[in-house]
């Protein structure tokens, strides 16, 4: 039986997009250096990420939205102090009249941020 996700895996283009999830909390706990990429395992929040670290992918289209994960959304205490802290979209609500907003790695996947 399924009893949770146990990671997401990203395409990066640099080492930017280590930064970027480390400033929001996420610890580096592996790196391996390989011949076509570098690959980097974050953990935070009971969540694991693993960014394929490959600056000659191609780039991620903006419009229409690609098929596949369309955002990674990650649960907050508070959407106008991580408004705040990261540059987001207009605070709005969901479908419940939960809170939440978007930004972007470095790479351009939309993170949400959602109460």
């Amino acid at each position: 039986m399924i009893s949770g996700i146990h990671h997401l895996a990203i395409i990066a283009s640099s080492e930017e997009s280590v930064s970027f999830y480390s400033r929001l909390g996420f610890k580096e706990i592996y790196r391996n250096i390989r011949e076509t990429d570098t690959v980097v395992i974050l953990e935070g929040y009971e969540i694991q990420l693993t960014l394929f670290i490959d600056p000659s992918h191609p780039k991620r289209a903006e419009e229409p939205e690609n098929q596949g994960l369309r955002h990674l959304a990650l649960k907050v205490d508070d959407c106008e102090e991580i408004s705040r802290r990261y540059s987001c979209t207009p605070i709005t609500t969901d479908w419940f009249g939960v809170k939440y907003c978007y930004t972007k790695d470095p790479d351009g996947i939309p993170i949400q941020f959602h109460e």
